[in-house]
């Protein structure tokens, strides 16, 4: 039985793969930075590790000396513009815990980048060849675009390294759709653009297939887009989602022109006055929802053996039921 060593177990993403990977008979520890999130991950079915990604302790390293692998899926993932969380979780703790993990003999080290790091706008049917390498810039894919060279860099025989590239992730009991669900329901939603650009997407669960598959593969240094497989727009990817928990989002439309120049303003006024909060819109969110954003898998399916583990539709569904319960 492989162990396995997660981090931002308690988080969206986390909650969902600690059940996945021990139905598929790993022993896992999960971080956990409170006496909370550390009953959270045991109701799971881990083994809680209490400590600090952002100043690791003796707890991690003993642990670490236990485990096979790692898998690296926390993150600071906002649209501010204080430099400083982005780059004490997303940077510096992944080169530590990299560097931690390599000293206690981990063999794989998996790491959830995010398919915004690379530069490209508009993104169509992006594949890894093809993508641009310069960094965003915006300080979310930015941070996470230097933590994955970070990752990548380390790679060798003894340490494998594989970063996996998941556009939006979706599935029940999403808090990252709680400003979505509040609009729609104020009547405040707008479709930027129309909404009728491209929004590649991939349901946690196909994640979970997505880490299984990297960690069954002898191959390193790679970084891999993994979607749900289907091409659809965000209008109708969103609708199906809120359709699901009997919300109508309607027709409305924001021009994209005005969107941008809100983005651009809010941008402007936030950085000018050293804000803190998170502005009502940022040059990010128009970049990923208001042009086509969509990469490919090919690889992934091709080198990895990726497969789905569910359907978009079947998703969809899965969610109008968890609501219905």
């Amino acid at each position: 039985m492989k162990k396995v060593f997660v981090t931002g177990g308690s988080g969206f993403v986390g909650k969902h793969i600690i059940p996945i990977l021990i139905a598929h008979q790993y022993e896992v520890y999960a971080m956990a930075r409170s006496h909370q999130s550390a009953k959270f991950v045991e109701q799971l079915g881990a083994t809680s590790i209490l400590d600090d990604l952002t100043a690791l302790s003796g707890a991690t390293k003993n642990a670490l000396k236990q485990c096979d692998c790692v898998l690296h899926a926390a993150a600071h993932m906002d649209f501010t513009y204080d430099p400083k969380p982005y780059l004490e979780l997303n940077v510096n703790a992944t080169k530590n815990l990299l560097a931690l993990a390599k000293a206690a003999g981990v063999q794989q080290f998996i790491y959830i980048s995010a398919a915004p790091v690379v530069p490209d706008a508009p993104v169509i049917n992006l594949t890894e060849a093809k993508a641009g390498k310069d960094l965003p810039s915006a300080l979310y894919p930015r941070t996470k675009a230097i933590a994955e060279r970070a990752v990548l860099a380390a790679n060798s025989t003894a340490f494998q390294t594989i970063s996996l590239r998941p556009p939006a992730i979706w599935g029940p009991n999403n808090h990252h759709y709680d400003d979505l669900l509040k609009n729609v329901k104020t009547g405040n939603w707008r479709w930027i653009g129309g909404g009728e650009q491209i929004l590649s997407t991939i349901h946690v669960k196909n994640l979970g297939n997505a880490i299984l598959a990297a960690f069954e593969s002898k191959i390193g240094g790679t970084a891999y887009f993994v979607t749900d497989g289907e091409r659809r727009s965000m209008k109708s990817f969103f609708k199906g989602i809120l359709e699901a928990q009997g919300l109508n989002p309607g027709d409305k439309v924001l021009p994209l022109w005005i969107a941008k120049f809100a983005a651009q303003s809010a941008e402007f006024i936030w950085k000018l006055l050293k804000l803190k909060s998170r502005p009502p819109v940022a040059p990010l969110m128009i970049r990923l929802m208001g042009h086509e954003f969509s990469v490919s898998d090919e690889k992934a399916r091709r080198e990895l053996g990726y497969k789905n583990a569910i359907s978009m539709d079947e998703g969809i569904a899965a969610l109008k039921a968890s609501v219905l319960k």
